[in-house]
């Protein structure tokens, strides 16, 4: 059995050694076979024949053949089918074929063609010209081979680079740890995208040999972004880019206007939630089949590294960005506003105060959107947002009666200024409502937290509820203390529910504060509440949540 020497040596080397391939001619007839075999020896090749089709198909098999040149029309096998076997067998699937036609037999060329052929010529043969043909697609076809040989030694390597390969579940992360990758040997840039709301694409992390490795970025202008999503939404992709591109277009991952480009999407399942992008400069006299093959096989497979390792986490941050772009819209339209439910004395039934809540106008509960917000690193925006909204409508309240505001200890912590400001600034009296369910790790912190607030009163929410409470009114020593909603319903006819009110009751008062029940709907609950010596109280019988006129 017959090999090349084709596997080795400079590149240019291979190319002249494929002018030296071994050819296969297939022709029935005598004379025009002998001539044709006579050419090619003639200009160095090795030449094996075969009369007929199936002949000529074991010789493919058993011979390393560079090309065959084959008669349109075999008795018994038309070269179509001939040209089909060939297609149809992996080893010889690529294999250069070129058909010699009679002048008049333009059917069997356009079969020939149809079945995969790659040229053909008409007889009588021109010696000359079929020489040339012959050269030009052994060298074509060994550029091919070298480009898929090289690719495949690139992808070798990749491998090799993904085995020590440390990728992070979080996002930038992640795509810092492929950009910096890659930057070693593969290009001049390279840029991860995150896939976000309305086909934004925002880098997370960059490389070009400016400014090197980089993490976050800037969005890309609307132009390139569709673009390149539309070229990543059917699959990996290489591209010749136009230079210069235009300053709109120039971000920190394109500023240097790419020869050559390649690009992968990044998934999570069948969500496209990232895109790989990788350029290199100066591609003239690079080899650009080659330096193709290499930049499309990197991007493909770091592409599917970061599906994989952190393609739900692309999915979660673009989740979040969504989420906090539509709550930014939220608070930028003031799509909210306060209401406010009196508390009463319960001895006198005269209104001492009003609680601010807020309602959202797309008809989700507070807890739920204060919960997103502060998912998404939003809760003080919002906190802020509504207190204010809850002071300037709090101003159109009768009297001296006092607001209260709800208020997470860490917001107070904060220490934010625009919230001491409007604070002190209020010419109301001012209880501020802390949560139960939001822990407290330093109370003294707390304390002094709340004493830069200066003159203003404190309720510890939901007392009763659980342990925490009980641990804020101890530690804080609140002006109020608020007796939960559980405690409160049906406690008219609830011995038990009677004993735990009155518990708390002695409790606050040896603390130092008042108590103010929740959730008060009948009398029956506002009788036996001031039986027991709660003072306060607030809910449906007394008036319900509502603007102020």
């Amino acid at each position: 059995m017959r090999t090349q020497a084709l596997r080795s040596g400079p590149e240019e080397a291979r190319l002249q050694a494929a002018e030296t391939a071994l050819i296969l001619v297939v022709d029935e007839d005598d004379d025009t076979r002998v001539l044709t075999v006579h050419a090619l020896r003639d200009a160095g090749f090795e030449v094996v024949e075969a009369r007929r089709g199936p002949a000529a198909l074991k010789i493919a098999q058993t011979e390393t053949v560079g090309l065959v040149v084959l008669n349109a029309r075999l008795p018994g096998s038309p070269g179509a089918e001939v040209v089909r076997a060939l297609r149809g067998r992996p080893e010889t699937a690529r294999l250069p074929v070129v058909l010699m036609t009679d002048l008049d037999d333009e059917a069997g060329g356009i079969d020939g063609l149809d079945a995969g052929a790659d040229d053909f010529v008409a007889k009588p043969v021109r010696p000359d010209e079929l020489v040339a043909r012959v050269k030009a697609h052994l060298r074509r076809h060994s550029a091919w081979s070298l480009v898929v040989e090289d690719e495949l030694r690139i992808r070798a390597s990749v491998v090799a680079a993904l085995a020590h390969l440390h990728i992070s579940s979080d996002p930038e992360e992640a795509a810092e740890a492929v950009v910096r990758e890659l930057a070693k040997t593969h290009s001049d840039f390279v840029a991860v995208l995150q896939v976000g709301a309305g086909g934004q694409l925002q880098e997370l992390a960059t490389y070009d040999r400016s400014t090197g490795v980089q993490r976050g970025g800037r969005p890309l202008p609307a132009g390139l972004a569709r673009h390149v999503l539309a070229r990543a939404r059917h699959g990996p992709w290489a591209e010749d880019v136009v230079r210069p591109l235009a300053p709109s277009l120039q971000t920190s991952a394109f500023w240097a206007a790419p020869e050559l480009s390649a690009g992968a999407p990044i998934y999570d399942g069948d969500d496209l939630v990232g895109i790989l992008t990788i350029g290199i400069l100066n591609n003239a006299g690079k080899a650009p089949l080659v330096r193709r093959a290499k930049l499309l096989a990197a991007a493909i497979d770091y592409a599917n590294v970061l599906s994989t390792k952190a393609g739900a986490a692309f999915a979660d941050r673009r989740d979040v960005a969504t989420t906090r772009a539509r709550l930014q819209d939220v608070l930028t339209a003031q799509r909210y506003h306060p209401v406010f439910q009196p508390i009463v004395e319960l001895a006198t039934g005269v209104v001492v105060g009003f609680e601010a809540l807020t309602r959202f106008d797309d008809g989700t509960r507070p807890d739920v959107r204060f919960a997103e917000a502060v998912e998404v690193g939003l809760g003080s925006d919002f906190e802020l947002a509504t207190i204010r909204a809850a002071l300037d409508g709090g101003a159109r309240l009768p009297g001296d009666v006092f607001l209260s505001l709800n208020v997470s200890p860490g917001f107070v912590l904060d220490g934010d200024r625009s919230f001491r400001r409007l604070v002190k600034g209020s010419t109301r009296p001012l209880v501020l409502e802390l949560t139960e369910h939001v822990p407290i790790d330093d109370y003294p912190l707390v304390r002094d937290a709340l004493a830069m607030l200066g003159d203003v009163g404190l309720a510890v929410d939901d007392a009763g509820a659980g342990y925490a409470s009980l641990r804020h009114i101890l530690e804080l020593r609140p002006t109020y203390a608020k007796l939960d909603i559980s405690l409160v319903h049906g406690i008219d006819g609830d011995d038990l529910r009677q004993a735990l009110a009155a518990g708390l009751q002695y409790f606050a008062s040896k603390v130092g504060c008042r108590l103010i029940a929740e959730g008060v709907e009948s009398t029956g609950e506002a009788d036996v509440l001031r039986q027991l010596g709660i003072e306060y109280a607030q809910g449906y019988l007394f008036g319900r949540p509502d603007l102020v006129n």
